[in-house]
């Protein structure tokens, strides 16, 4: 592995970063940016910027301020720190804008750094002067330095497998990177020798300081991917919370117990007929200092599914039983909350701390923190092989907000109006209780496939139909406050700074879903306040 860049390099990219800066004009006027510096916003998976400007009372000010053309989609929430914005596209960029002009401040091609075709579909992540992605395909980690693009470290492959990849946002903390590894071994018929993991690297050189498997070893079980991204961490317990997917093979002794009871299972009870060790559609609490598993609660039952048994059962590999393909696909967010508060002080009240994610199923979990056990699981919409609940989640601390993708267009029922739809949609829980607030459906019909984000009451969300609608909803009601066709589908969330919002459009890597896009966009409410050099460093 590469070592740190000299000091002296760090010091010629911020004068270099400063020169370019002012030679754009915005050392003297510029929209105050925050930091949003991964996929879930920060160590705690909110998806929220709850100091922002941007609201349900100003919303209507929203205006597009600049457009940047890429060369393919955008589907990652872009990170923002300081003046820049970062995001990765499917042409195999990764790019650093200007945050208050779209101008570019660097580039960097992924296929040349490592030498084969890849592209990265995570959201930076920020941590001091660095910028880091994983790939596509190996699963290899890339340090920048974000001020200038310069390449810091790339650590070694996290799995061996032949197509094992990074598809999650990792977390930093500490001067360490936490981060999953997953798999497209489920699309190929010869699957499988994929087992899912977690692990711990140094941010100071990309070495690996733990590894903590999903399955056991030499077991006969593969599969198990860990993809949700920014998975949060408690740092006063001094642990992290992650949820994994779907098996893709089991021993044949599993698959006869399964047989044998007729496959009768409950998400929220343990499947007999799997082994110790075997972490499959679950969500886990690890330690980080150690890699020790904490605690582990399985989510649905017997799930073992591959792409080519779902389009034909005739392929060797295939179970006798094939599962719904009811992954995680997101991390969970962490939330300290209270209960039985007394009306005239705070003196009684019990507080919890709650782990919350959706699952493909289409059910939202809610987990104590300490003990993995269930406080509330609320069905949001109907489950499917996309989606159910995925991508992310987000939350203001009141009111949980999750996106139903519904991607085998079952009937979704409306929340409180009792109306149908067969499209997608979003939710809103209690977060104390799980109770549904309201649901409200994508109003053309379509997919619902982004991850949602919050700023003070609202939430932005996505639509997949070829005009790629961007909307704004009332985060009390869900009515739609505001919405932009944008022009393709929009499949990544967008990130809040304090007075914009940044995202792309374009996804077209499932087939017969969503429009090539080929766009990234800034919307900011249309006053300016003064900029202050510091914030740039």
């Amino acid at each position: 592995m590469s070592q740190w860049t000299a000091q002296g390099v760090r010091k010629y990219c911020l004068l270099h970063l400063a020169l370019r800066l002012s030679m754009f004009g915005f050392l003297f006027r510029s929209t105050v940016a925050e930091r949003w510096i991964n996929h879930g916003g920060g160590i705690l998976n909110h998806r929220s910027a709850m100091q922002s400007e941007i609201s349900g009372s100003s919303v209507a000010r929203l205006t597009l301020k600049w457009k940047f053309q890429t060369g393919f989609d955008v589907s990652a929430t872009p990170s923002i720190a300081g003046r820049g914005v970062y995001f990765p596209g499917w042409d195999g960029n990764l790019y650093s804008l200007n945050a208050d002009t779209g101008e570019v401040l660097w580039k960097r091609n992924l296929t040349e750094i490592v030498g084969k075709h890849t592209f990265s579909r995570t959201t930076p992540v920020i941590y001091k002067h660095l910028l880091l992605v994983g790939l596509y395909g190996p699963s290899v980690v890339l340090a920048f330095n974000r001020y200038c693009g310069s390449l810091v470290w790339k650590s070694e492959p996290l799995d061996n497998s032949t197509f094992s990849v990074i598809t999650m946002s990792g977390t930093p903390f500490e001067g360490f990177f936490y981060v999953g590894v997953s798999s497209n071994e489920e699309f190929v018929p010869t699957c499988c020798t994929f087992q899912g993991s977690f692990q711990k690297l140094r941010l100071r050189d990309g070495r690996v300081m733990w590894k903590t498997s999903m399955l056991p070893p030499d077991s006969g079980f593969y599969g198990a991917a860990v993809w949700g991204s920014s998975p949060p961490i408690d740092v006063i317990r001094r642990l992290i919370f992650i949820g994994t997917g779907n098996n893709y093979q089991v021993p044949e002794s599993v698959e006869q117990c399964e047989r044998d009871r007729a496959n009768n299972t409950r998400p929220d009870s343990p499947d007999p007929c799997l082994v110790d060790g075997v972490h499959e559609d679950s969500m886990l609490a690890i330690d980080i200092d150690n890699g020790k598993i904490i605690w582990s609660r399985q989510l649905q039952g017997y799930d073992v599914w591959t792409l080519p048994c779902k389009l034909s059962s005739q392929n060797p590999n295939c179970p006798s039983i094939l599962g719904p393909d009811y992954d995680f696909g997101e991390a969970p967010m962490l939330l300290d909350m209270d209960y039985e508060c007394s009306s005239s002080t705070n003196a009684s009240c019990r507080r919890q701390c709650l782990v919350i994610s959706g699952q493909k199923s289409g059910v939202v979990w809610a987990l104590d923190c300490d003990t993995g056990d269930v406080v509330w699981s609320t069905a949001a919409g109907p489950g499917g092989n996309f989606g159910g609940a995925s991508w992310g989640a987000s939350t203001d601390g009141e009111r949980v907000y999750t996106n139903i993708i519904n991607s085998n267009a079952k009937n979704f029922t409306l929340m409180p109006s009792r109306k149908v739809t067969l499209g997608g949609g979003w939710v809103a829980m209690d977060a104390r209780t799980g109770k549904i607030v309201w649901s409200t459906a994508e109003p053309n019909g379509a997919r619902a496939f982004g991850p949602m984000s919050v700023a003070p009451g609202l939430v932005f969300a996505g639509s997949s139909t070829s005009q790629g609608e961007l909307y704004a909803l009332n985060a009390s009601s869900g009515s739609i406050l505001w919405k932009y066709p944008t022009g393709a589908a929009i499949y990544g969330g967008y990130s809040i700074s304090s007075r914009c919002i940044y995202g792309g459009n374009g996804y077209t890597n499932i087939p017969g879903i969503g429009k090539h896009g080929t766009n990234f966009y800034a919307f900011c409410i249309d006053e300016e306040i003064p900029f202050h050099a510091s914030s740039v460093m």
